[in-house]
């Protein structure tokens, strides 16, 4: 699996973390392990070789990792009992971008 191939990959099972702890709510220490794998996954993005890649491809990976970075970030202040507003607000920007 190419480098791109295998973010996507981690990124899905992210995403899918996310959409499980919508239903139920995951415990804090998963949480703390997806916000730490989904900036192991910036990371990697970030140093990833960009060649032969479509913008199209790069800007949806760029904007499904800020999403779950976003998201799991509130659920992890939620269940902390801290301010989501920042974060809250970074989230409906980058919704704003695409729309």
């Amino acid at each position: 699996m190419t480098k791109m191939g295998e973010l996507k990959a981690r990124l899905e099972r992210v995403e899918r973390g996310v959409f499980e702890h919508a239903l139920w709510h995951k415990k804090l220490d998963e949480l703390l392990d997806m916000q730490s794998e989904i900036t192991d996954i910036k990371e990697a993005f970030l140093s990833n070789s960009f060649m032969g890649a479509t913008v199209e491809l790069l800007e949806d990976i760029r904007f499904r990792i800020l999403e779950c970075e976003f998201n799991v970030h509130i659920y992890v202040s939620e269940a902390t009992y801290q301010d989501t507003s920042e974060q809250m607000r970074r989230l409906t920007e980058l919704y704003e971008s695409v729309s």
